[in-house]
């Protein structure tokens, strides 16, 4: 009998009995089903050992025996959809439990952790969001670029440890001359789908990246031989093999563009491929033929879902238990959601925004694995456009109305040691505008009530919260805001007629090269940094790459000036299970997947 069927005749036992035990026979059963007593016993048989049923048999015919069905609609249901997430098929889970939405959270959840089968590690951590976009060259949030490095290569990397440019796809280089550079491919490197890498496709992963405002100064990439490459430059950069190592120049296959679905299912030559990316689960497979040393985890999953990070109420722990399975073929550990909770920084937005920061990552005083003060942070961004800002002295009013100081002071209790105002992006410096009296922008003698309007990008319960209280300071001065959610290219991109932009940024290592990439890469800072002066910009860029300028100084002016408004730093947070190995948190609030594993159980 088919899983389907057997289904069919339980649920018409329960619409009979419920859930409360009864007296009946064989014979009375048989009858309800329409089938003979042999076949009524067989069904019995199948329910009891799914766990459905209790089912005490009293032998001789005409005696009573107990039955007790045990699993109701609701609870049906989710079993089914649970053998299916662990099968992998998490749209089909999602797909069958249709309306019963509520049932989603507790049983994703439930896998959160790691198992080990047959030497085979896997790790899932939750998230909140979907990630749809993995395409490097296109603006991309802090998750997903740490993901990207672990899904492709640059001709140079980034020794994090250290901090200084090494070898990748490109075994060697060197400068020929101010304005020509020459790179030496690593033979017999695989793409995820078994084809070799070969020059022309760095030709044109550059050749695409050079139409990007860091880029510009590449005047012509060509081939030399069969694995070297040549760059010549417009101007000269003594920081171009730090450049190539950025995310925008990382090497995609040449026919990329004509393949189906690539943002969400790229394919690369890095440690990790992406086995499956839907609206529920994102997984990584530990590529085999990487050219480096093999990924010690054998896969990553990312299970997603807005809930999935709220900790489980009394009444879900009471109808989904994670539960430990043990036999000769298979070893499997789960874990709790709180031990589970191995991002909590990059994980916690939800759980700032309801409150539960404290429940769910601990509190400040709690011992950490890692804990260290994030480099970057929340800032807010006067438009270089709006006719509000184009005075400095209005610009250090909105400074003083909108300081961090005030509005940290209306930030809920469980999050607030977890938030520390700033003076700057990086922790160790300090750029603030100096304080005086400052006019409003604002005419008084005005009838109609000013209006200010913001943008942010979406799926970002923290900007939520930190506009209403941005509103309310406001709301003193009798100011409006009007706030707008972008998707985060249009943020990126800076496309909206605003006054002012919310958003968040982290630097990788090395944070200071990252934050002049930043303040000059981004078209949305790029409007702004400068007050609109294209002259200006284009001078700090060619000073930039010939190192007669550095990345302090551009933030000092940016934010000195009030273009640029620094508000918070977080404490970034790692916390897992002890039989982690290898995790260490980086600026990205993630970690390594190749350097973690999980050792086992004795």
């Amino acid at each position: 009998m088919s899983g389907r069927r057997l289904e069919h005749q339980y649920l018409k036992l329960l619409g009979c009995f419920g859930l409360l035990e009864v007296t009946t026979t064989l014979q009375e059963l048989a009858d309800r089903l329409c089938c003979t007593r042999r076949h009524m016993r067989s069904l019995l048989t199948q329910m009891h050992s799914l766990g459905w049923i209790n089912w005490q048999a009293e032998p001789g015919r005409g005696r009573r025996s107990c039955l007790q069905l045990l699993r109701n609609e609701h609870q049906l249901l989710s079993d089914k959809a649970d053998k299916l997430l662990d099968a992998g098929c998490f749209s089909e889970a999602i797909e069958l439990l249709g309306e019963e939405k509520q049932l989603i959270a507790p049983l994703l959840r439930a896998k959160l952790g790691y198992s080990i089968r047959a030497d085979h590690q896997t790790l899932r951590v939750p998230y909140y969001r979907t990630m749809p976009n993995l395409y490097p060259g296109t603006p991309l949030r802090r998750s997903e670029l740490h993901l990207v490095r672990q899904i492709f290569n640059g001709l140079t990397r980034i020794n994090e440890e250290k901090g200084e440019v090494e070898a990748d796809l490109a075994h060697h280089w060197r400068m020929l001359d101010p304005l020509h550079w020459r790179f030496y491919l690593r033979p017999a490197v695989q793409f995820h789908d078994g084809r070799e890498l070969c020059a022309a496709d760095v030709v044109a992963s550059l050749t695409r990246c050079a139409q990007l405002p860091l880029y510009a100064h590449i005047a012509q990439i060509s081939q030399f031989g069969t694995l070297g490459v040549d760059i010549h430059l417009l101007e000269p950069d003594c920081h171009m093999p730090l450049l190539l190592s950025n995310i925008e120049a990382m090497i995609l296959p040449a026919d990329h563009a004509s393949r189906i679905a690539f943002a969400a299912k790229p394919v690369g030559t890095g440690a990790y491929c992406v086995a499956e990316n839907n609206d529920w689960h994102l997984r990584l497979k530990a590529f085999d033929h990487y050219f480096g040393l093999r990924a010690l985890l054998d896969e990553v999953e990312i299970l997603m879902w807005p809930e999935l990070s709220v900790p489980p109420s009394l009444n879900e722990q009471q109808t989904h238990r994670p539960k430990s399975l043990t036999d000769n073929a298979k070893h499997t550990t789960e874990i709790s959601t709180e031990t589970a909770t191995w991002l909590s920084s990059s994980l916690s937005d939800v759980d700032y925004a309801a409150g539960l920061a404290a429940s769910f990552t601990g509190k400040p005083s709690d011992v950490f694995s890692e804990m260290f003060l994030e480099k970057g942070g929340y800032f807010l961004l006067c438009d270089s456009r709006s006719s509000y800002w184009q005075n400095m002295e209005q610009r250090r009013w909105l400074r003083e109305k909108l300081s961090p100081h005030v509005l940290l002071q209306q930030l809920i209790e469980p999050i607030r040691h977890f938030w520390v105002p700033t003076g700057s992006l990086l922790p160790t410096w300090f750029h603030c505008m100096m304080p005086c009296n400052s006019e409003s922008p604002f005419r008084s003698e005005q009838k109609t009530k000013p209006v200010l309007r913001l943008a942010y990008h979406e799926q970002h319960p923290e900007y939520q919260m930190l506009t209403v209280l941005m509103a309310n300071v406001l709301a003193q001065e009798g100011i409006t805001l009007e706030t707008i959610a972008l998707n985060y290219t249009d943020w990126a991109h800076g496309h909206a007629e605003v006054d002012l932009w919310l958003g968040t940024v982290n630097f990788a290592v090395p944070e200071v090269w990252n934050v002049g990439c930043w303040l000059l890469g981004t078209p949305l800072l790029r409007q702004s940094i400068s007050g609109g002066d294209i002259s200006l910009l284009s001078e700090w860029m060619t000073k930039w790459r010939n190192n007669t300028i550095n990345a302090e100084e551009l933030m000092r002016f940016t934010t000195t000036s009030g273009w640029l408004q620094p508000l918070f730093h977080h404490w970034m947070r790692l916390k897992g299970p002890e039989q982690a190995k290898g995790i260490h948190l980086n600026n990205l609030s993630w970690f390594d997947f190749k350097s973690t594993w999980i050792e086992p159980d004795v």
